[in-house]
C-alpha cells in the first residue's frame, strides 16, 4: 500500500514542533509554527506540576443525557483539570453541543476523541456507518481503503473529534478470542 492511512488528529504542539524546512499537512497550511510554540510554552509555563500532570488524563463521558453529562465534564474540567474526553455512544448533535459546553468552561482546550474502530457509526446512532474492519482487510483497492479513511476522518472533523482510537493492525490471530473477531483487519 502506497499511502499510509491515518485516522485521528494531529496535536498542536505537534505540529508546531515541525520544522520550517519539512512538507507541512493541508490541515496546517497558513500556521506560524514559532506562534505556536510560544503560545503552547505560555500555557505549559502557567500550569504546576500537578496540572500538568492532569491534562494527560481523558475521561469517557456519555453524552446521551445532555444535563447529566454537562454536571459530569464540569467536573471533570474545572475540578479536575482533564486534557481531553472520551465520548461513548450518543447522537451527532450531543457530541457538538457538548464539545462547545467544554471548551466553554475549560481554561486549556481540550482534546476530544472517539473510540470508533469502524468510524464514528460505531458509537454514534444517526451517522452513517462502514463495514467492520475485517469487512475492510478483504478488499484489494488501496484507493477505496484511502477514501474510507478520509470519509472517516472527514465525520470526526465535522463532529469536533480530534482523535479516533481505531486499531491499524489488529489480527485475529485466535478464533477462540470472541473479542476481536470482525473488529480484525484479518
Amino acid at each position: 500500500m502506497k499511502r499510509i492511512l491515518k485516522i485521528g488528529g494531529v496535536a498542536l504542539a505537534v505540529a508546531c514542533a515541525a520544522s520550517a524546512n519539512a512538507t507541512i499537512p493541508n490541515l496546517l497550511q497558513g500556521t506560524d509554527g514559532e506562534q505556536c510554540r510560544k503560545w503552547v510554552d505560555s500555557v505549559f509555563n502557567t500550569m504546576s506540576e500537578t496540572d500538568r500532570l492532569k491534562q494527560l488524563f481523558m475521561p469517557v463521558v456519555d453524552p446521551t443525557n445532555i444535563a447529566v453529562a454537562k454536571k459530569t465534564l464540569y467536573n471533570h474540567i474545572v475540578n479536575n483539570s482533564v486534557g481531553g474526553i472520551l465520548f461513548s455512544g450518543g447522537k451527532a448533535r450531543q457530541y457538538t453541543e457538548l464539545i462547545d459546553y467544554c471548551q466553554s468552561v475549560a481554561k486549556v482546550p481540550l482534546l476530544f476523541t472517539l473510540d470508533g474502530e469502524w468510524g464514528p457509526a460505531m458509537r454514534l446512532k444517526d451517522v452513517d456507518g462502514f463495514p467492520y474492519n475485517m469487512g475492510l482487510g478483504a478488499i484489494q483497492d488501496p484507493e477505496l481503503l484511502y477514501l474510507y479513511g478520509q470519509e472517516t476522518a472527514r465525520q470526526c472533523r465535522l463532529l469536533g473529534l480530534q482523535v479516533n482510537f481505531a486499531p491499524v493492525l489488529d489480527v485475529n490471530s485466535d478464533p477462540a478470542n470472541p473479542v476481536i473477531g470482525k473488529r480484525s483487519f484479518g
